[in-house]
């Protein structure tokens, strides 16, 4: 990680909370429960988070329940939480989630969309995508559609008013719960990514209404996956601001000697030592056609 050294503030804390264990997150699902209802169960394990009044960390084994088995809520870390909160999909819109495994922010999008609308939830592994079929039925999600396909040749015929793209990434944003990524990863597998992502969210660009929203997010620490990769769609997207609900940094505008767009401020890389979970970048994007 110490390539990162010039760009994260307080880089010994980003440093020393990697080394700490990860808290247990789940999310309520207020699709099969309530927020009092899994309060009034479960109260004593349960420790509020400040992103979202839904999400809490688990005194226990979260996995282990009933209350997870009938879907009352989702194990889900707070970080993954943020993307569809930054989102903001509503009530009866049309909104795709194009890297959708396992599940965890479809369900989330269709608990914000209190179970209305469309989603198209969409994965290129079919193992992926069976894991994904079963989250969704357990959480009670009648408003989703799964499809499996590479996200670059889903179909231009229609068009979305949210979308999300969790893009695959090298995942140095999980170092906390997969000790060998606390030394960072190969730059170069970082670079290889990067034109599958560009090509994710382009694709996202075409599918997008033009007065639509979308959000790429990844869960890695990696220039060349974040703000390298939002850099190469801004002549035809535009970067909107974002109002975090969490401690977070803004995105960078260079990187090893390569200037980017100073719009790539508006975007928001969170650490472990600033929410006490995992790592991600997040941008929110409208397309300028």
């Amino acid at each position: 990680m110490e390539r990162y050294k010039d760009i994260i503030d307080e880089f010994d804390a980003f440093v020393e909370a990697l080394e700490q264990p990860q808290p247990q997150d789940i999310r309520i699902n207020t699709i099969q429960s309530s927020v009092q209802e899994v309060r009034d169960r479960y109260g004593d394990l349960l420790i509020d988070r400040d992103v979202d009044d839904r999400f809490f960390i688990f005194d226990g084994e979260p996995g282990k329940t009933v209350g997870h088995w009938r879907g009352a809520y989702y194990v889900q870390e707070a970080t993954s939480g943020l993307p569809p909160l930054v989102l903001q999909p509503d009530n009866g819109e049309r909104v795709l989630d194009m890297c959708a495994a396992p599940g965890s922010k479809t369900s989330q999008m269709a608990a914000m969309m209190n179970n209305t609308g469309e989603i198209v939830a969409n994965d290129v592994s079919g193992k992926r995508t069976r894991g994904l079929l079963s989250n969704l039925y357990r959480t009670g999600c009648v408003n989703t559609t799964v499809t499996e396909r590479d996200g670059r040749n889903i179909p231009e015929d229609t068009q979305f008013d949210k979308i999300l793209v969790d893009a695959p990434c090298t995942g140095e944003g999980n170092a906390r719960e997969q000790e060998q990524l606390r030394d960072g990863v190969d730059p170069a597998d970082a670079r290889d990514l990067a034109g599958l992502q560009a090509d994710l969210l382009e694709k996202a660009l075409r599918l997008c209404k033009p007065d639509g929203e979308i959000v790429y997010s990844t869960c890695t620490f990696a220039p060349e996956e974040n703000e390298m990769v939002v850099d190469t769609v801004l002549e035809d997207a535009s970067l909107l601001p974002i109002d975090m609900p969490c401690p977070a940094s803004d995105g960078i505008t260079a990187w090893q000697g390569t200037e980017l767009s100073s719009s790539l401020q508006r975007t928001k890389r969170v650490y472990p030592h600033q929410l006490d979970a995992g790592g991600i970048f997040i941008a929110r994007l409208t397309p300028d056609h």
